[in-house]
């Protein structure tokens, strides 16, 4: 097969970095040395690319092995390499290049906001599963402007008008997957398979048993697995989290394409929403009083303020990328701002999922996390109200 090199739609362009920890968004890590990977000079050399200059490496965390550097013409770039040992590793080879040509269907760059703009692609080559990227040192990921108090109610309104423009994308050629978190759920509800059963940890066990041993929980999950199936698809973005919006010189930037397609859109609304709802139920559990260690009642009293307090200080990002959201997507379907709001109260049992195999046990502050999640997909209706998300 051929290297693929596509030219992207007209707008902003920016670097592309992957899809790291908020920790990881302050730190240059060493990469794998160049002479253990050949692919990747060979990947370059089948783009036309020149070769890095040696010494002048760097790399980001994430899944795939990357690298960014100056290159013999000068220019900075960022390579990464899908493992071809990873289950699905071409699969999602082929979504970043469909991503590539949705942008050029999309046409003029009236079709594109002003807000956000998407990572310049220089090409990728299929033998060796090498993408490149230009590379623009210095951009901040959401989580870490997050962190600091620096992502502010109006980047949360540029993300949902992100989102909402990316939603409306022409689906022509791009692939329909089966992507929802609660269909790979659902998998999983009643039992393990017996090979991720014994590779498990402990707290991944706990953690699975505490949604199979939930039925209300599993109905509500199924639900919502049948719902998005039902909704009409839209290309989306399949991998929503403020690490994946990057900020460099006040443009917005969405970025790691790997798991675009068609799908409910109402999972990538919802796990923006789900960071903010993730941060707020950390800080209520972890942030409460030391007054508040008296009796049980007293206990539970502070607790729900704090909560309260909590959920009002993440409301107004809620609130302004909803509207950013619906000033560039309008007309959705009945019932979509349950769905966000149930995925968001998914999002809340994927971290906790995702930290499990890293951790011996799931501890009160997860068990108590995920009880809000359970909340939210339970009462979709009733909590999309609380949070702000009101349908038209």
């Amino acid at each position: 097969m051929a290297a693929v090199t596509i030219t992207t739609a007209p707008g902003p362009q920016t670097p592309a970095r992957p899809p790291e920890p908020a920790a990881a968004g302050r730190h240059h890590l060493a990469p794998t040395p160049l002479d253990e990977v050949p692919q990747i000079r060979k990947g370059m050399e089948r783009l036309g690319l020149p070769p890095f200059v040696p010494g002048d490496l760097t790399g980001r965390a994430g899944r795939n092995d990357n690298w960014a550097g100056r290159v013999e013409d000068g220019r900075h770039l960022f390579v990464k390499r899908l493992d071809p040992a990873v289950p699905g590793a071409r699969d999602r080879f082929e979504r970043v290049l469909a991503f590539e040509r949705a942008r050029e269907l999309a046409g003029s760059p009236a079709n594109w906001s002003a807000n956000w703009g998407a990572p310049a692609f220089l090409g990728g080559d299929p033998d060796t599963l090498v993408l490149v990227f230009a590379y623009l040192d210095g951009a901040v990921t959401g989580t870490a402007l997050a962190d600091d108090n620096r992502f502010d109610t109006q980047l949360s309104r540029r993300a949902g008008e992100a989102l909402g423009e990316l939603h409306r994308l022409p689906a022509d050629g791009v692939p329909r997957v089966d992507t929802a978190g609660t269909r790979v759920a659902a998998t999983r509800l009643a039992s393990l398979p017996l090979d991720a059963y014994t590779a498990a940890s402990a707290a991944e066990l706990d953690a699975w048993a505490l949604l199979q041993h939930d039925r209300k929980l599993r109905e509500a999950l199924r639900r919502l697995a049948e719902l998005s199936a039902e909704a009409p698809a839209t290309p989306v973005h399949g991998d929503i989290r403020l690490d994946q919006f990057l900020l460099h010189d006040g443009e917005l930037y969405l970025t790691d394409w790997e798991e675009f397609r068609l799908a409910d859109p109402a999972g990538d609304a919802g796990g923006f929403v789900g960071q903010w709802l993730h941060r707020a139920a950390t800080r209520m559990f972890t942030e409460l009083d030391a007054d508040s260690a008296g009796a049980p009642a007293d206990t539970h009293r502070s607790l729900v303020a704090n909560g309260e307090r909590q959920l009002d200080a993440v409301k107004p990002h809620i609130a302004s990328f909803w509207a950013g959201y619906r000033a560039a997507r309008p007309h959705t379907d009945s019932g979509f701002a349950a769905r966000v709001t149930a995925y968001a109260g998914w999002h809340l049992f994927d971290r906790m999922l995702a930290t499990a195999p890293f951790t011996h046990r799931v501890g009160a502050v997860q068990r108590g996390i995920a009880g809000v999640g359970r909340n939210a997909l339970l009462a979709p209706v009733r909590f999309a109200a609380v949070i702000g998300l009101v349908e038209d």
